[in-house]
């Protein structure tokens, strides 16, 4: 039920505004009549709800629990999916079963919110481009999806805050699927730069815990090559150690919950957790990447928003949308059809891919792969040779 302070439940959840109902009943099929002077009436399924045009928390409340009602789900889940409808939510929680109960101290709470900000600034510049060390050249686009990005009240259970980064709202194009005997082809819409940022995020910090933290060995120059393609930067490393040496924080962990607006990396890590005893290791590779230039050029990552193979041409082509040289791309990558039929199930599943190789301009400039050393998920985390 929700209280009279516009909280729901134990996990302090607000009563949306009517504008993100509106937005949410319009996403999920709902038809709005002609308004009236106070509201408009919206209607699916037989089942009507009536909104007002200004906001009203008291009204707000009612509308929650008859959505409740006719999605069979509960008020507070309900009440979350308007809110953040239109935002990627990043929970971020520092643990310490002796430091951190209901309460935590003061300057572990600054050292976490401090640093966080300053992995979302490194993550909006390497989801732009990738490098090793950013060095105060922080990608304008990326600091204009952090001015934009809100913090929600904290919530019970250690010290979780929800970082919550809102969409560019666009109408969602819809997929194409056309097969023929002489023509495959598939198609999607790239994925808005802000949902770029918040994945850039998590595979992340998927790439420090799995190829930094994890082996015994320090980190070759392999490895760093791997995990800059995954949008890792110095000043990540250096972020990320801060807060895990921070001496009341035993775990630091982060979870992901995409926007329904915009379909979501389905193999994106659900939850990523790094102890504080990586702290050293994960200082030590930022170390590391300071003192090595990491050319990262021949690789990038991206959406795959068309897939085209024609006829028994024993290759097909994946077009990447990605971020290359400053500016919005999309690189078809030319793969045997063997791959390319891997490809479509990476599409299908909504897997995000890497690919190394010499981009060149095709017919009619259009940038193209040739011949791809390398074309996987990214979040298929393989360990170079050292």
């Amino acid at each position: 039920m929700f209280h009279s302070n516009n909280a729901l439940g134990s996990r302090g959840v607000r009563v949306p505004t009517v504008s993100q109902i509106r937005t949410y009943l319009q996403a999920e099929g709902w038809e709005s009549q002609p308004p009236g002077s106070s509201g408009t009436i919206w209607i699916r399924d037989g089942v009507m709800v009536g909104v007002p045009t200004d906001n009203d928390p008291g009204i707000a409340v009612g509308i929650v629990e008859r959505i409740s009602r006719q999605e069979r789900r509960s008020a507070k889940d309900v009440a979350l999916s308007i809110r953040y409808h239109l935002m990627d939510v990043t929970y971020l929680r520092a643990a310490n079963d002796y430091a951190i109960t209901d309460t935590i101290p003061f300057e572990a709470a600054s050292t976490v919110i401090s640093s966080a900000r300053k992995l979302l600034r490194a993550v909006g510049t390497t989801a732009w481009n990738e490098r090793g060390e950013i060095g105060g050249n922080y990608a304008r686009q990326g600091d204009a999806v952090l001015r934009r990005t809100r913090m929600d009240h904290t919530q019970e259970g250690s010290f979780i805050i929800p970082i919550l980064v809102p969409l560019s709202y666009t109408e969602e194009l819809p997929g194409e699927t056309h097969e023929t005997a002489d023509l495959e082809l598939f198609q999607a819409a790239p994925e808005p730069f802000e949902r770029r940022v918040t994945r850039t995020l998590a595979q992340s910090l998927m790439a420090v815990k799995e190829i930094i933290v994890e082996p015994e060995s320090s980190p070759s120059v392999g490895d760093l090559h791997a995990v800059v393609a995954r949008g890792v930067s110095r000043e990540f490393c250096s972020a990320l150690a801060k807060i895990l040496a921070e001496p009341s924080v035993s775990e630091f962990e982060t979870s992901f919950e995409w926007a329904s607006s915009v379909p979501a990396p389905e193999t994106m890590p659900d939850a990523v957790s790094i102890g504080s005893d990586a702290s050293e290791k994960i200082e030590e590779a930022a170390d590391k990447l300071k003192k090595h230039r990491i050319d990262s050029t021949s690789t990038f990552s991206g959406n795959i928003v068309e897939l085209r193979h024609v006829g028994d041409d024993p290759f097909g082509f994946a077009t990447i949308s990605t971020v290359r040289r400053g500016r919005r791309s999309e690189i078809r990558v030319r793969l045997p059809y063997e791959t390319y039929q891997e490809a479509v199930i990476w599409h299908r599943a909504r897997r995000v891919v890497i690919v190394e190789g010499e981009v060149k301009h095709g017919i009619g400039r259009r940038l193209v792969v040739e011949n791809p050393v390398g074309c996987r998920p990214i979040d298929e985390i393989l360990l170079p040779m050292s």
